[in-house]
């Protein structure tokens, strides 16, 4: 039979065999040729169309099918309309968040219709921030896309081109680098902040002519700190008293009364204990704490504050200081204060551009 409908030229496709019965599918065109081919061959046949009209049938005759497609094409057709995404590109050094405040003050931050979107406008405003030349704002599908096109950094002008190198610091001067212009000071030579190191010209046999003033310029610079104990302090002290409760939120918001905490003065650690569902619940303990006159014994807590003040010192020096010897100390006892003061000399650039740049300028001498 097969054969036979493969001679008068029908096209079979799918041929399957379910419990004796055989089924294939074939073109619209050719399905009459196959209807005599079957009436000749004496066979009863079944024919199910799976056109247009057979599928809307089919559907029509199933109310849950078609309740899904009507969901279907009406979805299809909103969702079509409406943008619910973006994405930005193009920007490295304007900031994203930039663009995105731009694009939330359109509304661009959910589902939005498509006829609601302003183009044209968010374009306009994107070109306005700093840094944009050009921003080009378009719809693909469902997404909002942003290409942003930087301006090229401005070249500006070294302002301190024809400015004098000056000292940031006081210093001893020890060497001086002139890569341009006139130093005005030499080794061993004493400088305050603000004194010129190397003036902006260059001088020759018959006067002096502008010329940028650049150099690398190094002192021993000394680092001075004061450390005051009195005999008798009052200190805020820990007195070993410990409170312990729970507090429940919901959706933050606290459930029941709030905690009633019999200290005055305290610490407080706070650590969450359970948390879902939007309930969180939180257990904090509260340590006491109390004003508390402390007696100092000089001989005893002298060496503990002067390796602490040490450490502080040394921290507050700049990272290119080159040390020069040990931390000096003075210390003097009177009737109800110690006194110390500590000195250090390091070797480090006082020339304003490096230091203003890098160097930490708190504590200089």
């Amino acid at each position: 039979m097969l054969n036979r409908l493969l001679r008068a030229g029908v096209l079979l496709d799918k041929i399957q065999n379910f419990d004796g019965k055989l089924r294939f599918y074939t073109l619209r065109k050719d399905a009459f040729i196959a209807e005599n081919v079957l009436l000749q061959e004496g066979i009863d046949y079944e024919k199910t169309e799976l056109g247009v009209r057979s599928v809307l049938c089919r559907i029509f005759a199933r109310p849950f099918l078609l309740a899904a497609t009507v969901f279907a094409v009406v979805g299809v057709f909103l969702f079509s309309n409406f943008v619910y995404g973006y994405s930005i590109q193009g920007n490295s050094f304007v900031n994203t968040s930039r663009v995105e405040e731009v694009l939330r003050a359109n509304a661009v931050d959910g589902f939005v219709w498509k006829g609601a979107l302003d183009l044209d406008g968010i374009k306009t405003q994107l070109g306005a921030l700093d840094g944009v030349s050009f921003a080009s704002v378009k719809v693909t599908g469902s997404r909002l896309r942003v290409e942003i096109k930087e301006e090229l950094p401005r070249e500006t002008p070294d302002s301190l081109l024809y400015e004098p190198v000056l000292s940031v610091c006081s210093a001893v001067v020890t060497k001086i680098v002139a890569e341009s212009g006139t130093p005005q000071v030499k080794a061993g030579d004493c400088v305050a902040p603000g004194d010129v190191l190397v003036a902006p010209v260059y001088a020759f046999t018959e006067g002096e002519s502008p010329a940028p003033a650049r150099a690398e310029v190094w002192g021993v610079v000394t680092y001075e700190k004061e450390v005051l104990l009195p005999s008798v302090t009052v200190e805020s002290v820990l007195t070993g008293e410990v409170f312990q409760c729970r507090e429940v939120f919901w959706f933050g918001k606290q459930v029941g009364r709030k905690t009633s905490i019999p200290f005055e003065t305290y610490d407080v650690e706070e650590r969450v204990v359970y948390s879902g569902a939007g309930v969180i619940v939180k257990q904090k303990t509260y340590r006491r704490r109390i004003l508390q006159t402390v007696y100092h014994d000089f001989d005893a807590e002298g060496p503990r504050l002067l390796k602490e003040s040490i450490e502080e010192l040394l921290c507050a020096l700049p990272f290119h200081a080159r040390e020069r010897g040990t931390v000096r100390a003075v210390q003097k006892k009177l009737d109800n204060l110690l006194y110390l003061v500590l000195y250090y000399s390091v070797e480090q650039r006082i020339d304003s551009p490096f230091a203003v740049r890098f160097a930490n300028l708190e504590g200089y001498g």
